[in-house]
């Protein structure tokens, strides 16, 4: 079980806070205080594509099938969630209560469902099936919602007791189970298919969790990103913690994404940067406030799949699309 050292915590957050007074002492340059250690940079993420819209079709067209010439440019107008199987995008656009379905080399979207359930301090947590079955986590709801792929709702999840606050979903690839991560409690809730809750992680004393942001599958288990702790918690199927992750990278995490090589992508409100990690190393820091290649207004939900990683960013209104390096170009750069 992982050590948890909540001084060494706090002594980030106390030299942050007096690194960000300093900052205020100088010139208003808009720039952020500069944190120790410093950060690598790497060409680890590429900009490929960004995608703001679409052409419309409807959600009864087959996916990849042809597009019709009929339908007017739909634009994204507040993507906060975001997840990709192949070609296909499910995009939750919170300006529009929508979630499309984008089929990325055609240049097509389609109204899956209205979409009424994100709340403004989360971005949209989404999975997406090798079938094309969506899973939704929409708090204001109180569930989890899966849909097929033409947006008819197939089952919810739910338990108000449990699980007021579905704030992140993860599904393994055989649906055997779905996790649910819960804001206000602080733990994730593992239903069976059929919708009973089986057990709970998390709620260990001491908790290995103070809040949940987001979550994420990947080669070691659950990937939790804890935002009140600054940090991602790797949590086995008992609910163990075996690793933390970002300790001392990490500010305001929102979003994450894990690959399947183990590497961590993380988002960070504090410099709008996407952080990359290998366990405790970090790899690579790209971005920075902006609206141009690389740049985001407010990253509010990562997706990978294969190497490619879809960051939706919605003050931007779009979503950017970078190339992931394979892993034997991932070490990190020696700091500029």
């Amino acid at each position: 079980m992982v050590n948890f050292s909540s001084r060494r915590r706090a002594l980030l957050v106390a030299g942050t806070a007096t690194a960000a007074g300093l900052a205020g002492c100088a010139a208003d340059d808009g720039a952020r205080a500069v944190r120790t250690p410093p950060e690598p940079t790497s060409r680890l993420l590429t900009p490929w594509l960004s995608i703001n819209g679409g052409w419309r079709v409807e959600a009864q067209v087959p996916i990849q099938g042809a597009r019709p010439t009929t339908g007017g440019r739909i634009m994204f107008v507040q993507p906060t969630g975001v997840a990709a199987r192949g070609d296909v995008l499910l995009v939750a656009d919170s300006g529009a209560r929508t979630i499309w379905r984008a089929d990325r080399p055609r240049d097509s979207v389609a109204p899956l469902t209205a979409f009424t359930g994100g709340v403004a301090d989360h971005g949209t947590s989404m999975q997406l099936g090798a079938d094309f079955m969506a899973w939704v986590a929409l708090p204001a709801q109180h569930a989890v919602v899966q849909y097929d792929l033409r947006g008819r709702q197939v089952r919810r999840w739910s338990d108000e007791f449990e699980a007021p606050r579905p704030v992140a979903v993860a599904v393994p690839e055989d649906r055997s189970e779905i996790l649910v991560g819960d804001s206000a409690t602080s733990r994730i809730v593992v239903f069976d298919p059929l919708g009973r809750v089986q057990r709970i992680l998390g709620g260990r004393r001491p908790a290995a969790l103070q809040s949940v942001a987001a979550m994420a599958l990947g080669p070691r288990g659950l990937y939790v990103l804890d935002r009140l702790g600054q940090q991602v918690v790797v949590l086995d199927r008992a609910g163990v913690a075996v690793e933390v992750i970002g300790e001392q990278h990490l500010v305001q995490p929102r979003a994450l994404a894990v690959d399947a090589s183990g590497r961590v992508f993380v988002s960070d409100d504090a410099d709008q940067r996407i952080k990359v990690f290998r366990g405790e190393q970090l790899l690579a820091s790209v971005g920075g406030a902006g609206n141009g290649p690389n740049r985001f207004g407010r990253i509010e939900s990562l997706a990978v799949d294969g190497n490619l990683l879809y960051v939706a960013d919605s003050t931007n209104a779009r979503v950017q699309v970078l190339m992931v390096a394979p892993a034997s170009l991932e070490a990190p750069e020696a700091p500029r």
